[in-house]
């Protein structure tokens, strides 16, 4: 019987010793998560805010305005066209060409034009189109930087305005 209780007694030792590590392997387990949890939290308030313009909430308010400037411009019904030809120089000869919905050139017209770089935070710079002759409008320039830009322009005669962008690869 001293050997049974002897027997029981290390069975029971045995138990307790191979046991005690079970709560450690459940603090373990949540230092695991905390440590993750920590570390998504870290990116999270250390990268891209999510930010993409300045004033969002201003820029939402304009969306009625300009939803609404758009279908008057389609009202106006006038065609544009942009060619553009590269010199050996590296120089880029641009033209738009106007027409109004009835098919006729547009002279007159007052552009106010700008090529911006969509992938970085560079100046704009600044196009004089001049008369071409029926309805065309020219503007060369030297870019300083070979991809992607953006050509912004405003066309106005008077009360009426058109508003176009297109965008342009420079090799």
């Amino acid at each position: 019987m001293a050997a049974a209780i002897r027997s029981t007694a290390m069975q029971s030792k045995a138990m307790q010793s191979r046991g005690r590590w079970i709560p450690w392997l459940f603090v373990a387990g949540f230092l695991v998560v905390i440590g993750v949890n920590a570390t998504l939290i870290m990116f999270a308030t250390d990268t891209f805010s999510g930010l993409v313009v300045q004033h969002p909430y201003q820029k939402g308010q304009e969306f009625d305005r300009t939803k609404a400037r758009l279908a008057e411009q389609a009202a106006m019904g006038w065609q544009v066209t942009l060619n553009r030809e590269e010199k050996a120089d590296g120089t880029i000869v641009l033209q738009l060409a106007f027409r109004d919905a009835d098919g006729k050139p547009l002279d007159n017209l007052a552009i106010a034009a700008e090529l911006q770089r969509p992938v970085e935070n560079l100046a704009a710079l600044e196009l004089g189109f001049r008369p071409d002759g029926a309805g065309r409008y020219r503007a060369e320039l030297l870019p300083p930087k070979h991809g992607q830009w953006d050509l912004h322009y405003t066309a106005s005669i008077g009360e009426r305005q058109y508003e176009g962008a297109e965008r342009l690869f420079v090799r």
